[in-house]
C-alpha cells in the first residue's frame, strides 16, 4: 500500500479530489497548508496556501491516481504542487484494535 501526499492550488483541491474518487479511493484527508518553493522565483521566500490531500491506496491504483492528478491539477504554470509517495507498513483501526490493509 502506498501513501499519496497531493499538493495541490487551493483551488484544484476539490476537482483533484472528485478525480481520485473517480479512480476508485475511498477516504480523503484534506488539510489547508502553506509552503514555498525550493529554487526558482516567484516560489521562494514568500508563503502560498494550497491544498494538501493524503490518501492511502494499493499500490495498483497509483499510477492511475497520478494521471487523474496530472490531468485536473496542472495549469502549465510553476507551483501547480507535488504528489509525494510513501510506503505504508501497517494500518490500525484504533476503535477496533485490528490491524491489517484489508481495514481500509
Amino acid at each position: 500500500m502506498k501513501r499519496l501526499d497531493i499538493i495541490v492550488k487551493t483551488e484544484k483541491v476539490e476537482d483533484t479530489v472528485k478525480a481520485i474518487k473517480a479512480v476508485g479511493v475511498g477516504g480523503v484527508s484534506i488539510l489547508q497548508i502553506q509552503g514555498q518553493g525550493s529554487e526558482e522565483a516567484p516560489l521562494v521566500g514568500s508563503n502560498y496556501a494550497r491544498g494538501m490531500i493524503i490518501t492511502i491506496v494499493e499500490d495498483s491504483k497509483v499510477s492511475p491516481i497520478l494521471t487523474a492528478v496530472g490531468n485536473v491539477a496542472c495549469t502549465n504554470t510553476k507551483g501547480d504542487g507535488k504528489v509525494f509517495i510513501s510506503n505504508v507498513e501497517e494500518v490500525m483501526d484504533i476503535c477496533s484494535k485490528e490491524c491489517g490493509h484489508t481495514i481500509l
